[in-house]
């Protein structure tokens, strides 16, 4: 469910002028700040610095708020709830897809 907020939040996002641009062929990715672009650029190279701390989970990521995002999984931690059914979301995009 978008609402006037989220939306006004979204569109502020997409009109920011992108100037940092992935140097790697055919990707295209854009940012609006160099730390963006060096956590995306890890992702290419397969760099995941960032470990779960989960008991026996294995898991790597690129950029810290992926592990953060990720080790919440194993809390059950869902903040984003659905206004028809009740249904609860670990992540925004989630809830937005449902």
């Amino acid at each position: 469910v978008t609402t006037p907020a989220t939306a006004a939040a979204s569109q502020g996002r997409r009109t920011t002028k992108a100037s940092f641009v992935c140097p790697i062929p055919g990707c295209g990715s854009t940012f609006t700040r160099s730390f963006n672009l060096k956590g995306h650029l890890r992702s290419h190279n397969e760099e995941r610095p960032f470990k779960c701390h989960w008991p026996g989970c294995e898991k790597g990521f690129a950029r810290q708020h992926d592990c953060k995002r990720h080790e919440a999984l194993h809390l059950n931690i869902r903040p984003f709830t659905c206004e028809g059914c009740g249904r609860n979301f670990a992540r925004m995009d989630a809830l937005n897809r449902h």
